[in-house]
């Protein structure tokens, strides 16, 4: 809101605002008139001593939020070694997420499987068929086959997944009994705020029509707590202006995955950009896919994966966030999936309890 639009605003709701204090309202006109609407009596004339009594009600200290880690694509020129070195790097990172879910007494390198009927390895999966993978670690590689009643397993695997598989061997053939991916521990604490604060995501504000943009502030203006926003593709300098109060954090069309700590809380945020180069379809199952394999990218994908090792999620993020398109909002194993493109849809998590609201603009 400028200057004119306030003295409106305060004039509707039987305010008249004094020269003095017009200068405090500027930051959060909303809320301080929202504030004000409470008083009784109610003054008429608002003067600076009104405002500064509001503001030292509302003042809550800002959630602290700082950047972990961006996960960038590799630039540099490949050669053979990176190859080898970077899905070793990969497969060992991995294999320490994926031991937490093993049976450790029954797991084994492959080259020690030998003779045994029964056995769980860790591996990569190099090659796919119809009925059957190979699957290889450090020591060597095994071709493991998936009866019926493990097909729709076996057609969930793509190629160099790191996965556990315990095994039967009948005959001269090995057999998946289990399949076990590094995913999310069921077991997890679910991590919460201390103090209240409310994570707004909205995407693209700039499209709204100005009464929808006004319901956002409003909206936004209403929240007690600490506010902070996860918005995209913002391209208006007086959008950035309007939500300068609420903490916002610009993730543009062209930014990198980020993982984010707010307060004690890990936010995962993917733009669908990041997505553009890859064969595969991507939808907001993806972001699901992502978590099981703990992974960010979720199927083999030679001309980007070398070098990109770092792109392993060893710290399982509280909140995943993205524009890909399609409406999602869905807890997977204690952590908080928001996926819309939609600029009218609104989602407000509450850090402190974990619930979200979705609201339309």
């Amino acid at each position: 809101m400028n200057e004119e639009e306030i003295i409106r605003a305060f004039l509707k709701n039987g305010f008249q605002i004094s020269k003095n204090a017009l200068p405090l309202v500027l930051e959060n006109p909303e809320k301080i008139l929202l504030e004000l609407k409470k008083l009784k009596p109610r003054p008429f004339i608002i003067s600076e001593q009104h405002v500064k009594n509001v503001q030292n009600k509302i003042k809550i200290k800002k959630p602290s939020i700082k950047i972990i880690k961006e996960y960038k694509h590799s630039k540099k020129s490949i050669r053979v070694d990176d190859y080898v070195e970077h899905f070793l790097s990969r497969y060992e990172k991995i294999k320490d997420i994926l031991s937490k879910r093993m049976d450790a007494e029954k797991l084994i390198s492959i080259n020690k499987t030998g003779q045994m009927s029964m056995f769980s390895i860790m591996g990569v999966v190099r090659e796919k068929t119809g009925n059957n993978i190979l699957i290889e670690d450090p020591t060597g590689e095994l071709h493991v086959f998936f009866n019926d009643d493990l097909k729709e397993k076996l057609d969930e695997i793509s190629l160099d997944d790191v996965v556990g598989i315990t095994v039967k061997k009948i005959k001269d053939k090995h057999y998946a009994k289990k399949l076990v991916y590094p995913d999310v521990l069921t077991s997890r604490e679910i991590k919460k705020t201390e103090e209240e604060i409310i994570l707004a995501v909205v995407f693209n504000p700039d499209e709204l029509d100005s009464t929808k943009y006004g319901n956002l502030i409003s909206t936004l203006s209403t929240t007690n707590t600490s506010s902070s926003i996860v918005f995209l593709n913002i391209v208006d300098d007086k959008i950035v202006g309007d939500l300068s109060p609420f903490n916002p954090i610009n993730i543009t069309s062209e930014s990198n995955p980020i993982l984010l700590q707010i307060d004690n809380i890990k936010t995962l945020v993917i733009p669908k950009n990041f997505f553009r180069t890859l064969t595969f379809h991507v939808s907001p199952d993806t972001l699901i896919s992502i978590l099981k394999r703990r992974h960010i990218i979720t199927t083999f994908c030679p001309q980007i994966h070398v070098g990109c090792d770092d792109f392993v999620l060893s710290e399982v993020p509280d909140i995943v966030i993205s524009n890909l398109e399609g409406t999602t909002n869905k807890n997977y194993k204690g952590t908080t999936i928001i996926a819309n493109s939609d600029p009218n849809k609104l989602f407000l998590i509450n850090l402190k309890t974990r619930e979200v609201i979705e609201k339309t603009l």
